[in-house]
């Protein structure tokens, strides 16, 4: 009996350690199998495929393809119109973080973890004129994660998508206006406080077809355009179309015109290149329009000037009439002088002129004087035989300019170059007889200049 119960113990002994080590393998077995995952079809990190492949292989290919990623890393930080890179060494895509995070069959974004202390930092650096609060640099740094997770480089991050930023007065400009039509003032009402949004284009004529203001003249729209542009100037908005007439309009300064006109299709369209929006705002007061732009600050400063400034006087015109009285001039037209003006811009940062660039480049030309003279007397004047030199039946004599001769002075006349007049002589030979006149023609080159006016 002792033998026997001996056996039966040691037998249920081996059956439970069978079944405990059954079930430990099975369950070592099952827990592998699950932690090993194997990713189906369509599966991505970032740009990175690792569809059919198990997590140790997709590990493995994840740490090579980040490795590419970091060396070759390009991010810029953007506020407005200032861009500073992002070092790379502020950046750690973490592989282990990317793969616990995966759901296969999708696409998954890369764990990326970004530096406070470093972007802070940079931000202060770069910026310097823009306070950052903790809070904001918490929010731009979780903004940078996101936006890492595509794996796309070169990448450009605006800073102020994740932080709010006080908005200010950036340009302002104002323009001599007298008499302002209704419809013009309902147009200025109607244009105040429009938004002008992040890379958006404004048209003023297509704006002015969406609105019901009246009727308002090019000239109205001219003036409403060239305080617009003198604004526009002051900021880093691009200047798509502008225009200027073919005189310098009276209110406008030199450089500064924006022409419209409907028939000829001539607009005044300008772009705004920042990813935040900015109010256009438009006033009349006592014989001025003031125009200003506000919305969050720019870093750069933008200042245009005149940077030359020519005049050309206009030429003069003579026409020639038979109903001009003798010894009048009249004036037909008074002309107006040619101009030339360039227009250049000095952009800063802190204080320190980063660049000067050409903005505009104005040519106005001139309009000749045209005076209206009387026609040439001939040397004779007769009311008889003009051949016999007789007034009144009787012979007179006149000089070069048709004026009569007293009788005693009639036998010659001496001029101040010793040459005389004979009465005897007909018109063609007293001129022959002139010795300051020249029978040969010049054979001097001509040159004018842009107003058109000979160069002695």
């Amino acid at each position: 009996m002792g033998n026997k119960g001996f056996l039966n113990m040691f037998i249920v002994v081996l059956a439970a350690t069978f079944v405990f080590y059954g079930f430990s393998t099975v369950g070592a077995l099952a827990f592998n199998t699950a932690s090993s995952k194997n990713f189906g079809d369509q599966t991505y990190v970032g740009p990175f495929d690792i569809s059919r492949q198990k997590e140790q292989t997709a590990k493995e290919n994840l740490i090579a393809d980040f490795a590419d990623l970091q060396e070759g890393f390009a991010v810029d930080l953007t506020y407005q119109d200032v861009t500073v890179s992002l070092p790379p060494e502020t950046v750690l895509f973490d592989v282990e973080k990317t793969v616990q995070q995966l759901n296969s069959g999708r696409e998954n974004p890369i764990v990326a973890t970004v530096s406070i202390d470093g972007l802070r930092t940079v931000l202060t650096q770069q910026f310097p004129s823009i306070q950052f609060t903790d809070e904001s640099i918490q929010s731009i740094t979780s903004g940078i994660e996101q936006e890492l997770g595509t794996g796309i480089m070169p990448l450009t991050v605006h800073i102020t998508d994740y932080s709010d930023f006080t908005e200010t007065e950036i340009a302002t400009s104002s323009i001599i206006a007298q008499e302002l039509s209704p419809s013009l003032q309902n147009l200025m009402a109607t244009l105040n406080g429009t938004e002008i949004e992040a890379f958006t284009t404004f048209s003023l004529l297509d704006f002015i077809q969406d609105q019901e203001v009246g009727v308002v003249s090019d000239e109205e729209l001219t003036l409403l355009a060239s305080v617009l542009y003198s604004t526009v100037l002051q900021t880093n908005f691009i200047v798509d179309e502008r225009n200027i007439g073919n005189t310098l309009a009276a209110f406008a300064d030199p450089g500064f015109e924006s022409a419209i006109n409907r028939e000829l299709g001539l607009n005044f369209i300008f772009t705004n290149p920042n990813k935040t929006a900015f109010t256009l705002y438009i006033e009349p007061s006592a014989e001025t329009i003031h125009s200003s732009i506000s919305g969050m600050a720019l870093l750069y400063s933008y200042q245009p000037y005149v940077s030359q400034l020519e005049s050309f006087e206009p030429k003069t015109v003579q026409h020639f009439s038979a109903f001009v009285p003798y010894g009048q001039v009249l004036v037909a037209d008074e002309g107006r002088k040619g101009l030339e003006v360039d227009v250049h811009r000095t952009i800063s940062y802190e204080g320190a002129v980063v660049v000067d660039e050409n903005i505009s480049s104005d040519f106005y030309a001139p309009q000749p004087k045209i005076l209206n003279l009387p026609l040439k007397k001939d040397m004779t004047q007769t009311s008889g035989n003009l051949s016999e030199g007789t007034i009144n039946g009787a012979t007179d004599t006149v000089d070069p300019q048709g004026n009569p001769i007293p009788p005693e002075k009639s036998d010659s006349q001496v001029y101040s170059d010793g040459s005389t007049l004979q009465t005897d002589k007909s018109p063609s030979q007293v001129q022959g007889h002139r010795p300051d006149v020249e029978n040969e023609e010049s054979t001097t080159d001509v040159q004018y200049d842009k107003g058109g006016n000979i160069i002695e």
